[in-house]
């Protein structure tokens, strides 16, 4: 299997970073397809860890080439900014090992003020990050966005800005901070960073497809995840893309039938950031202690992440959109301590026995998470090296979530060092984190 998706199987903030760090060696490219600077995955790499917030995970591997698709929405100040630290830090991030297409949206400043005027303002708060990702796409789907490739014809670029930013400040004459930014100041501060961005910049389809025609290996990474969907997620407190594997022909103009494989990531809990339904969340100490020792806060926000049992019923429903190959379970360490694990496997509603995944919202708010209880294993993992050396309690945990949803576990995350990874022999995910070292 050359061709192979990543994606988060909750509602973001799973591990994808730790996986995909783990079998990008693989890879001969490794894609970006959507989202933008709000949302982030930490690496650990050679005993450092590293915050990712636009830069595909293969930028640690020397000889992978990286890509940032069509499909997401740049800040160039922020992918500029995120460059230079990974060189400071001594990762070398440049034009050889990293392209960006030019058919990608630039995030522009009054995006950004849009964005955090209008959930400062709002009565239903969907919790975004405040750094424009909303607008970027909202003016993408209006036809008012402006590209990269853009930026090639000076003329034309300034022209737009102008036009944007006038019919903003005519739409919305009470927004202070939009009523401040002036065309000159906006593209006096642009300019300088578009120019060091120039050399990355690429006809993003040619390149993923020539590699494919080339029989070179693909890893498409995505952001966010299945329940944060545009359209599969519990809309609307979801972002603005399609976070799963259906957004990955749209975000690099891969045809669909050159995708081989998905490998969807979800924890042994569940997590969410920001508002909106979470049928399995624990709002008492038990919720407080998996924050505690998962380290539960945002990667680029710092807030603090709700936190619930693993909800089997919404983790099914995200294999039914991927249609997952493979699974691999993170932070199974996190519940060492606990006398009981539980897994939600079914809703109930009014009396009635809900296993399917609602779209509606108001459906959602009635559902009362069923659970099944397992004995937990109560001992630590750190010295576990052997996939099938897991506690009897833990592998009996795996086999449930294997049989109920159909679909291979394999690979377990004990910790958060790429190193603290069980792998089922014989797995694809086993034979591909062979091919990478």
């Amino acid at each position: 299997m050359r061709n192979i998706v990543v994606a988060g199987a909750q509602w973001g903030d799973e591990g994808k970073g730790k996986v995909v760090d783990l079998i990008a060696g693989a890879f001969d490219l490794v894609v970006r397809f959507q989202g933008g600077n709000n949302a982030g995955h930490s690496v650990e790499f050679g005993g450092k860890r590293y915050a990712l917030h636009l830069l595909p995970s293969g930028v640690f591997h020397a000889g992978t080439q990286n890509l940032i698709g069509n499909g997401v929405v740049v800040d160039p100040k922020a992918l500029l900014s995120e460059i230079d630290k990974l060189n400071q830090q001594g990762v070398s991030v440049n034009p050889d090992n990293l392209k960006l297409s030019d058919r990608a949206q630039i995030v522009m400043p009054y995006h950004i003020v849009l964005d955090r005027f209008r959930e400062a303002s709002a009565d239903r708060k969907i919790g975004t990050t405040g750094k424009g990702i909303g607008p970027a796409y909202e003016f993408k789907a209006a036809r008012r966005g402006i590209r990269f490739c853009d930026v090639g014809h000076p003329a034309h670029f300034q022209k737009r800005v102008a036009e944007e930013l006038s019919g903003l400040q005519s739409d919305f004459p009470l927004i202070p901070d939009l009523q401040a930014l002036q065309v000159d100041t906006v593209l006096a501060e642009l300019a300088p960073v578009l120019e060091r961005l120039a050399p990355f910049i690429v006809d993003g389809v040619v390149l993923a497809n020539r590699e494919i025609a080339a029989g070179k290996r693909v890893l498409f990474e995505g952001a966010q995840a299945t329940l944060l969907d545009l359209d599969f997620g519990t809309y609307p407190y979801v972002t603005s893309s399609n976070s799963c594997a259906v957004g990955v022909p749209a975000g690099c103009g891969v045809a669909p039938q050159k995708i081989d494989a998905v490998i969807g990531i979800t924890k042994a809990y569940c997590t969410r950031v920001g508002e909106g339904p979470f049928p399995s969340e624990l709002n008492d100490a038990l919720g407080e202690q998996i924050r505690k020792v998962g380290n539960e806060f945002g990667t680029t926000t710092g807030r603090p992440r709700r936190c619930g049992w693993l909800d089997l019923v919404a983790l099914k429903y995200a294999h039914t959109i991927n249609a997952f190959d493979s699974l691999a379970l993170m932070k199974m360490d996190v519940l060492n301590d606990l006398d009981e694990v539980w897994v939600c496997d079914a809703y109930d509603q009014d009396g009635l026995t809900i296993t399917d995944f609602p779209a509606s919202l108001e459906d959602l708010k009635q559902m009362v998470p069923r659970y099944k209880r397992f004995a937990g294993w109560k001992q630590s993992l750190a010295g576990v090296h052997q996939y099938d050396a897991l506690p009897p309690a833990a592998l009996a945990v795996i086999r449930y979530i294997e049989t109920y949803l159909g679909c291979s576990v394999d690979l377990v995350s004990t910790g958060p060092d790429r190193t603290q990874t069980l792998l089922k022999p014989g797995s694809l995910m086993a034979r591909l984190a062979e091919q990478a070292n």
